[in-house]
């Protein structure tokens, strides 16, 4: 999509690190919680006790349970989640097979910030059912929020197995879900099983232009520049506003000697981005190469009133030393 500004990378370590974008998942046509009778009274609980007071003066154990999953269902919409817990709980007593309950119970827990407890169940109905779409989307959700609060690695494996299994259950959305698959197992370092699922979404979707660049950067990484400048080149045929596009694009063409051509890449960067420390310590380190050491100052002197972290920094400070500048 045009317009669109790819995240920033760093210059000093020369090997760019991805940084995981805010999780888009699709809208789903149902509702990630199983259907209920629509929101109503809490007087309409009466008539559910009726139907598990019948229930329970029966011998049939999977009515009986039936009707406490129905009635916790209820307990849920009128989002009394401690209710529906105990029914729940109540249900699966007498049918440990019921994995709508075991979900159901999950999705209480976590609203009531029972994570833990959550995570278990999302697990158990998981197990009792290994296509169950819903209890996949709601732990990916709940994974995501505890791994934004705190990254953790066995947490992140589990964010990246599920969003695998959740391109194989729903096949329109495959180059969604292996995208935000590549984008955890980069965070994981596991670069090879990244591209692999960079590759899956671009086979999905080849005009995916975030997965392109994703896996721009490895092969940049890597050490395979032409097969990164391919990619980047048809993420900007596909997005010609992507500054940070530009600036890998540069890099690398740095790193393969055509400093022109890096010069003109980062310039294009600074263009869409004119306050982009990266690209102007890229372009004064490529002044530098050339001997330009006027230019290379220009671009140092930009960076006046930027915010720059330690690394940046320090990379700065080389190029002062190396220009001569004040």
């Amino acid at each position: 999509m045009n317009g669109r500004v790819i995240r920033r990378v760093s210059v000093a370590k020369r090997v760019v690190a991805c940084v995981a974008l805010a999780i888009l998942l699709t809208a789903c046509a149902e509702p990630l919680v199983e259907p209920r009778p629509p929101r109503t009274p809490t007087a309409v609980i009466d008539r559910y006790n009726a139907i598990v007071a019948t229930a329970e003066a029966g011998d049939d154990l999977l009515a009986r349970a039936t009707a406490y999953y129905e009635r916790g269902n209820v307990w849920f919409d009128q989002q009394n989640y401690t209710a529906a817990i105990a029914d729940y709980d109540r249900a699966l007593a007498l049918d440990p097979s019921l994995s709508r309950a075991v979900h159901n119970r999950g999705l209480a827990y976590a609203l009531l910030g029972d994570d833990n407890a959550a995570l278990r169940d999302y697990a158990e109905a998981i197990r009792l059912d290994p296509a169950y779409r819903r209890a996949y989307e709601n732990r990916v959700r709940l994974l995501e929020r505890l791994i934004a609060e705190k990254p953790d690695e066995t947490r992140l494996q589990q964010l990246a197995d599920d969003y695998g299994r959740l391109a194989e259950l729903i096949p329109n959305a495959t180059a969604i879900y292996r995208y935000q698959q590549g984008l955890t197992l980069v965070r994981l370092g596991d670069r090879a099983a990244a591209r692999e699922a960079f590759d899956a979404a671009l086979r999905a979707r080849p005009q995916h232009v975030d997965a392109l660049y994703e896996r721009a950067l490895i092969l940049y990484a890597d050490g395979d520049l032409n097969a990164a400048l391919a990619d980047l080149d048809a993420a900007l045929r596909l997005s010609p506003r992507a500054a940070n596009a530009y600036y890998v694009r540069g890099l690398i063409r740095h790193a393969q000697g055509d400093i022109r051509s890096a010069i003109a890449d980062f310039g294009q960067a600074l263009v869409l981005q004119p306050e982009y420390p990266e690209a102007l310590i890229a372009r004064a380190a490529a002044y530098a190469a050339q001997g330009n050491t006027a230019a290379a100052r220009a671009d140092l002197q930009r960076l006046d009133g930027l915010t720059l972290d330690p690394t940046l920094q320090q990379a700065r400070e080389a190029l002062q030393v190396q220009t001569g500048s004040p």
